[in-house]
């Protein structure tokens, strides 16, 4: 399988990317595929609001010309994607927003009873981390819900990992909680 990773921290060595490369190496260590992009390195502008893209049902038609349309394009050709963000005011962060955002692109016919999207059925998970507990964090997990609903995608995991302040803080077993989810969504992708 073909697991899309998507990290959405600023922080390349952070607590968010110390946790998807747990769970990137279990999925290497079960035989999957795994290409991860770091988004707040791409130039991925925020969504113009135009709706150009859903008159084009078949491809990915935004209007603006940086690494969004590769990026949807990748999350198109993966069998699976795992989004990763660190939770800032209660949300991801600007960067992995302004993707999400334009995920506007994958939809057709949006709210219609023929809508489609070029992602329909695709297993979708979301990593976040954050500093305080779930309860304070759960919006995040809301609105990707939301999200994943919208992109008519599948939800198939979703970890909150709390008490993230500096990456040196965090334990084995901590750690070891990034690999028990990737082990799980792979259970759960494989009984769909």
């Amino acid at each position: 399988m073909r697991i899309l990773t998507l990290l959405g921290s600023p922080r390349a060595g952070g607590n968010t990317a110390k946790m998807l490369e747990a769970a990137e190496s279990e999925f290497k260590r079960r035989g999957h595929g795994v290409h991860r992009i770091h988004v707040a390195r791409k130039k991925v502008e925020g969504c113009l609001g135009c709706n150009k893209c859903r008159k084009v049902p078949d491809r990915i038609a935004c209007v603006q010309k940086d690494d969004g349309a590769a990026i949807l394009q990748d999350m198109i050709d993966a069998d699976m994607v795992l989004f990763a963000t660190p939770v800032y005011y209660w949300g991801m962060t600007a960067q992995l927003k302004a993707l999400v955002d334009r995920t506007n692109a994958l939809i057709t016919r949006y709210g219609e009873p023929d809508q489609t999207s070029l992602v329909r059925g695709k297993p979708v998970a979301l990593l976040a981390t954050g500093g305080g507990i779930y309860e304070n964090n759960q919006l995040v997990f809301e609105a990707f819900r939301k999200t994943a609903a919208a992109l008519q995608a599948e939800l198939v995991g979703e970890l909150h990992i709390g008490g993230c302040t500096e990456p040196g803080d965090m334990t084995a077993e901590t750690r070891s909680q990034g690999a028990e989810f990737a082990a799980r969504i792979l259970a759960r992708v494989a009984s769909r």
